[in-house]
């Protein structure tokens, strides 16, 4: 009897280990791995609207209270299972419509856009290639909406001379990115969005000197009230280490 007790206990302290070996101090999902994706959140809906990101449940340091124009923390995750949410602040309600759907080993920016009651969900996929020698990177997020004239397509032109010539990334859709465009660092450059198809100029945006090698995000949005001026947001890259 004494040796069938002790068997017990022994089984029950194997179990207790197995199940703690199927999760870690880093929140990851329980058997999922390790956290293996960075994920940030940027807040284009309306300006009166602030948002929290959850993951399992928490909101970490730098995910509360995400006004608009802004951008929550860098935060890694697992891919296959992120078991995260995004509320509006102060709420325990989950936006709807939210299916993220990331792959292991890489870095997004989600941009949200639309109104609490409507959101909308555009996963952007933050890769590149690091610029050559000499110069620097910047990539155009349009997070416009029908509130601003036009088609809602721009061209893009980078340091725009009297004749525009070919532009640098073209057909640049609402709640899409362009491509990375290379600019020369070290010095400011200017931005032109037009129309597609189109040579007047929508805005054109400077872009203060950036360091050889370094990328940039621009989140271009609607004008704030009273204004006719696009507004636009910078973000730099999240690391992944």
């Amino acid at each position: 009897m004494q040796s069938r007790r002790i068997t017990a206990a022994i089984l029950a302290l194997a179990t207790a280990a197995a199940l703690s070996a199927c999760s870690n101090d880093d929140n990851n999902p329980v058997g999922t791995g390790n956290n293996n994706t960075t994920v940030r959140f940027f807040n284009a809906t309306t300006s009166s609207l602030s948002l929290d990101i959850a993951q399992n449940g928490t909101v970490g340091t730098g995910n509360s209270s995400i006004a608009f124009g802004s951008a929550s923390s860098c935060t890694k995750v697992n891919n296959a299972n992120p078991q995260l949410a995004v509320r509006a602040a102060g709420s325990t309600t989950s936006l709807t419509g939210f299916s993220p759907a990331f792959t292991a080993g890489g870095t997004y920016t989600v941009l949200i856009t639309g109104t609490q009651a409507a959101p909308v969900f555009t996963t952007l996929n933050d890769a590149f290639t690091t610029p050559g020698s000499g110069n620097a990177a910047v990539r155009i997020v349009n997070a416009t909406t029908s509130a601003t004239t036009g088609a809602g397509n721009w061209d893009i032109y980078v340091n725009p001379g009297t004749t525009l010539g070919t532009p640098n990334a073209t057909a640049v859709g609402r709640a899409t990115a362009s491509t990375y465009i290379t600019v020369p660092a070290g010095q400011a450059n200017t931005i032109r969005l037009t129309n597609t198809g189109q040579t007047t100029a929508v805005q054109n945006i400077t872009v203060p000197s950036l360091t050889a090698g370094s990328v940039t995000t621009i989140v271009v949005t609607d004008a704030a009230t009273g204004s006719t001026q696009l507004q636009t947001f910078t973000l730099a890259p999240c690391t992944t280490t």
